[in-house]
């Protein structure tokens, strides 16, 4: 898999409508041409000390994957990018720049655990908003995905929701506390960790239901995460190797879960009465 990160910097006068636009246009492309795996984009977070870097600053970062260079390559010489691109930079004024790298970077805190990051994907016949609605409903988790025995609602607003899981993993019974940030327009959930269970150094990510159109969407799933030693499992290097297995395993079955449920919805709501 070949992440290409792209680090972006709009001039002031340039409206957030119109940079919404952009990257609501750069993700249909993307997701569009059936080369990409997955695209995310978020403003950057501006640190005090970002006003006097002689090094440009971004204001956005985007991010997308591929199987492979020769993918990436394809799409990148595709004439539509070359318009799209063309046609933005004469609108916006925006300054780029890039980067291709493996999926996986290696931690650079000192002899820490490396951080990992995945992303699996996974069509749906069912409309966004319909896949958005199976997501956003984390008390009904424990119907949705047969691990998860409860999950319990501590806080929550429009905008983000707090919550406790209890899961089955590998049949261990194991707890821990989730922070969800819901974005109901782009209809995707960022998710972490804010108590981790065993094994887990770090766990993040998002899920992504990304419009093909009127019937069918993209869902995605991505991880961030870190593995830390325990006492069943001393050696860091295990650990990281059965969390990468289960993080595997379990996208494929939360993607299928919620493919399933989003398309029994749409089907429900189409039927005749």
């Amino acid at each position: 898999m070949i992440v290409h990160t792209l680090i972006y910097r709009f001039p002031p006068e340039a409206d957030t409508d119109g940079i919404r636009q952009f990257f609501d246009g750069l993700r249909d492309l993307a997701i569009g041409s059936g080369l990409v795996t997955g695209f995310g984009w978020k403003p950057h977070v501006l640190l005090p000390v970002d006003e006097k870097s002689k090094g440009m600053t971004a204001t956005h970062i985007a991010q997308f994957s591929c199987a492979d260079v020769a993918t990436l390559k394809e799409f990148s010489e595709r004439p539509a990018v070359h318009e799209f691109i063309g046609k933005w930079r004469g609108k916006l004024n925006y300054e780029a720049a890039y980067a291709n790298h493996e999926q996986m970077l290696p931690s650079s805190i000192g002899n820490g655990p490396s951080m990992f990051h995945t992303e699996h994907t996974v069509t749906v016949e069912a409309h966004a908003d319909v896949v958005y609605a199976v997501l956003a409903d984390i008390e009904r988790y424990s119907e949705l995905f047969p691990p998860t025995e409860s999950s319990t609602m501590l806080e929550e607003t429009d905008t983000y929701q707090i919550a406790r899981l209890v899961v089955d993993v590998s049949g261990q019974r194991q707890s821990w506390v989730t922070r969800r940030d819901l974005d109901r327009e782009r209809r995707t959930i960022a998710y972490r960790q804010l108590e981790n269970a065993p094994m887990i150094e770090f766990m993040g990510g998002e899920w992504r239901a990304l419009p093909l159109d009127e019937n069918r969407t993209q869902l995605v799933i991505t991880h961030d995460f870190a593995a830390r030693p325990t006492d069943a499992v001393p050696s860091q290097e295990e650990a990281s190797r059965l969390l990468r297995a289960a993080v595997d395993r379990n996208s494929h079955a939360d993607l299928d879960a919620v493919r399933k449920e989003a398309e029994r919805r749409a089907q429900s709501v189409g039927a005749p009465a």
